[in-house]
């Protein structure tokens, strides 16, 4: 009864996505485990991506018109341990930058990881740049994360978690600073098993994502959930950006050479008073939104929500007869 009542309160409307356009095909041997995307501030008709890990640090230009590799960027003196996350934002001047998250932690054990900033190059070719790096932590423990949110008018990160039953969204120090580790402090929930995410161009909202589903939320971080859609089936869907101007997400999977195409549901304006990532405040609840899916399919989001409550149920058990940990306090501490 408990796992039910959990499941029926979940915040998931869910629409099926039309069928995808395939925009273009991988043909570029690099490019074999996309990992993260994030559309050009410089170059029109242009996205940056990163491979998973295995890869040097580097970045290539994607063109989007046949897929074609235009460029590749590698980061000066960084050694990748695990790239997961790729954004478009702006640096204090209003310049274009990309963040990139080197933010993956498979068994949760990393003391800090690291964002690096990169101005976007005015030339593509093959190109190499100077990097800002910036450490940081979480103030519980560390966590798992493939998903770096940016504001599109400020320096504000967003960092979202990858966990089974549910991750959070945790927000980084508008100023990060160099030579500490900075402090992400949890704003919100999020769904499990989120693998990437990116706000609108124009602020207005962001999507996150995870192997199956894409979340939509009014506003920024944390946001109010506005749509949820069932995305094409791919290998290990990986990437999520959006095509500047337009109400269309491009998307990418390690293990599947095609960029696909796909039109997003509109996003309302968010509501004045935002109160965490599903629109509530910390302790309330909604009615789970009316579910619509294809006639006769099922309904994997039901499927996978009964899974998930039973995990959230024995998690919580579990916890309650544990300590809870320490935290930090601040928004930076000393390295060391």
């Amino acid at each position: 009864m408990v796992a039910g009542a959990l499941l029926f309160s979940l915040p998931v409307p869910l629409v099926v996505a039309a069928s995808p356009d395939v925009m273009c095909e991988f043909t570029d041997t690099r490019l074999n485990e996309i990992s993260g995307m994030a559309p050009s501030q410089v170059h029109p008709g242009v996205m940056w991506v990163h491979n998973d890990s295995g890869d040097e640090a580097r970045l290539y230009a994607l063109r989007l018109s046949d897929c074609a590799v235009v460029g590749e960027l590698t980061l000066r003196d960084v050694s990748a341990r695990d790239f997961e996350g790729l954004a478009s934002g702006v640096d204090a001047q209003g310049r274009p930058v990309l963040w990139v998250g080197d933010i993956g932690d498979n068994v949760d054990s990393w003391s800090d990881v690291s964002i690096y900033r990169i101005r976007e190059p005015r030339n593509l070719g093959n190109r190499s740049a100077q990097v800002q790096r910036y450490r940081f932590t979480y103030e519980d423990r560390p966590h798992n994360a493939e998903t770096i949110l940016a504001d599109p008018n400020s320096q504000q990160l967003w960092i979202v978690t990858k966990q089974m039953a549910s991750g959070s969204v945790y927000k980084l120090p508008k100023k990060l600073k160099k030579g500490e580790v900075n402090i992400a402090k949890k704003v919100g929930p999020a769904s499990g098993l989120i693998t990437d995410g990116a706000v609108k161009p124009d602020g207005s909202g962001f999507v996150l994502r995870d192997y199956f589903d894409a979340q939509f939320y009014a506003g920024l971080p944390t946001g109010e959930l506005a749509e949820e859609m069932q995305l094409p089936a791919q290998a290990q869907g990986e990437a999520i950006a959006w095509l500047p101007g337009e109400d269309t997400l491009l998307i990418a999977s390690e293990g599947d050479n095609r960029l696909l195409r796909v039109e997003a549901p509109g996003i309302p304006v968010a509501a004045e008073n935002q109160g965490g990532i599903s629109g509530t405040s910390e302790g309330s609840v909604n009615s789970a939104p009316e579910i619509v899916v294809a006639e006769g399919g099922p309904n994997y989001t039901v499927l996978v929500g009964v899974v998930v409550s039973v995990i959230v149920l024995v998690t919580g058990l579990i916890r309650m007869r544990k300590k809870p940990a320490s935290k930090a306090t601040g928004s930076t501490k000393k390295a060391v």
